[in-house]
């Protein structure tokens, strides 16, 4: 067995999949935008691992982002992981992908003295929203609770976090929230790295039982008020 690790994240339009290595080494990486990650997850995964030369059963094992983030997308990348896992065997990590993006802003910043606020679209004119810091052993660390809020609140949710926050992700830009940060993410090198941390603490997520964060329920879920039929006149009345 390797020591390699192989990540992905389909919280957002843009799927990406990286193998690193047990230090966290990125061994390889490569990223795919659409409207639907049905079609490519799994190609992109058969050709990282052709890439280093391993088979699913050499893994040491599987990582994905769990959400909160698109529901098809978080769907098809779980979906995608289990089956990889079940048929090798290998164990699977699953980390949030706030988290994730908070890494992946923190990770590009030259100071620390700063907050990550990841922001990943929720649809439905919403957010979903984290505050971070760096920190040295969890390399991250949550100082404002994920939470999914109309892109017009964000404004005031940010006044209460402490300067400087740099604000970055899908839901900025599709928001086009004042002040916002361009920076790729949530990557699956992240994935990786917050992974290996799980991995050291041997907290692998239980195969039948791992499911995404998706935010909220999705709307086939939600219960809707039967019609009711007027009600037939009883003799007398009217």
């Amino acid at each position: 067995m390797s020591d390699l690790l192989l990540c992905l994240d389909t919280a957002t339009p843009t799927a990406r999949v990286a193998v690193i290595d047990g230090a966290g080494a990125v061994r390889f990486s490569a990223e795919a935008t659409a409207e639907r990650h049905s079609s490519h997850v799994l190609p992109l995964c058969a050709e990282a691992l052709r890439a280093v030369s391993v088979a699913p059963a050499e893994l040491a094992g599987i990582a994905c982002g769990g959400g909160p983030g698109s529901f098809t997308g978080l769907r098809v990348g779980l979906a995608v992981v289990k089956g990889l896992a079940l048929a090798s065997g290998v164990p699977i990590y699953v980390v949030s992908s706030l988290q994730v993006l908070a890494l992946d802003i923190l990770s590009a910043r030259a100071s620390d003295a700063v907050t990550a606020v990841p922001c990943l679209d929720a649809g439905k004119g919403e957010i979903y929203v984290g505050a971070y810091v760096t920190d040295g052993a969890a390399l991250v660390r949550e100082t404002a609770a994920e939470c999914r809020l109309g892109a017009g609140a964000l404004a005031d949710w940010l006044a209460a976090l402490p300067a400087p926050c740099v604000v970055a992700g899908n839901g900025a830009e599709r928001h086009q929230i004042a002040g916002r940060t361009a920076i790729a993410g949530p990557t699956a090198v992240s994935v990786g790295r917050l992974a290996l941390l799980q991995r050291a603490r041997g907290a692998a997520a239980n195969l039948a039982s791992a499911a995404p964060n998706y935010g909220r329920p999705p709307d086939i879920t939600v219960k809707k008020n039967p019609i009711s039929s007027p009600r037939p006149a009883k003799r007398g009345e009217g």
